[in-house]
């Protein structure tokens, strides 16, 4: 997959983009020259799109707080004529919003750990990326890999063209008490242009359900296209909602940009799999 759509997938578009706005409006305080101001401001520019556009599933009153300053800034740092002690008020504030939108969002990028004993099982739910269903004959999804890694059982519940309606369904089949269940599912949902509000409700109800019956839960958040943050939220609001795990999306992003990870760009080849395996096994970890 190519680098450039990679860094929009995995989120690191959004914090080098509030870099380059930062550092260049900070630059506008020094430059004298016209053309230099210009460039500099060209390229603050970008990076205010860069942040826009980066599908980084912030609340909106968020991004709202970060652009009044980052915009102001733009237009007055470069200005002489402007009072010095208003341009540094206003370079101090987009300093103070760009800190705390650096702090909201690092969190989600952490990697968790999910604890597990011996005799718990491990369910997935989910769509082809699970199922295999287009990575070829003979190869092994990355839940049985996972399995094999680990040592534990893991039933994979998961199957082709799943949307996030299905999902309840594939539920089902999770038959051992206080199990271990992996929602990787609404990818499909997001690609046909399904109403996030619809994908927030199928997908709390499924969790709050799982959440009932004592089954811990791990949700693997999934790249989002640049309007698509509605799937983003609902993921984080449902995770802190009901006390779930969510795996960041720069983890699936890397299995996706893994060197012949993946057979058109989505579905796993062997590599793939063996690498999004080797990834939950970093983070399914044994009491």
């Amino acid at each position: 997959m190519n680098p450039i759509v990679l860094c929009f997938a995995d989120g690191t578009t959004f914090f080098v983009g509030l870099a380059i706005v930062l550092v260049g409006e900070a630059l506008l305080f020094g430059l004298n020259r016209r053309a230099l101001r210009s460039l500099v401001s060209l390229v603050v520019v970008v990076g205010m799109i860069m942040v826009a556009i980066s599908a980084t599933p912030l609340p909106g009153w968020l991004y709202a707080v970060w652009a009044i300053p980052a915009i102001l800034g733009l237009l007055l740092c470069g200005r002489e004529k402007t009072p010095k002690k208003l341009r540094i008020s206003v370079f101090l504030a987009l300093l103070a919003t760009t800190a705390g939108l650096y702090a909201w969002e690092i969190p989600y990028h952490r990697v968790p750990t999910v604890t597990i004993t011996d005799d718990t099982t491990i369910y997935v739910l989910g769509d082809s990326i699970s199922a295999g269903t287009g990575s070829g004959s003979g190869v092994r999804c990355w839940p049985e890999v996972l399995s094999e890694k680990i040592s534990i059982e893991v039933v994979n519940l998961a199957s082709d063209g799943s949307r996030i309606g299905v999902a309840a369904r594939q539920a089902e089949g999770v038959a051992r008490p206080r199990s271990l269940v992996i929602v990787e599912i609404g990818g499909i949902d997001m690609l046909e242009g399904v109403d996030a509000r619809l994908y927030h409700e199928k997908i709390d109800a499924l969790v709050a359900s799982l959440r009932a019956d004592n089954h811990q839960v791990l949700i693997v958040e999934f790249p989002l296209f640049p309007t698509k943050n509605g799937y983003g939220r609902a993921q984080r609001k449902i995770a802190a909602d009901h006390g779930a795990t969510l795996l960041p999306k720069r983890c699936f992003t890397k299995v996706l940009g893994t060197t012949e990870g993946t057979l058109d760009g989505l579905h796993l080849s062997q590599i793939g799999h063996d690498t999004m395996a080797a990834i939950m096994a970093r983070v399914i970890r044994k009491d």
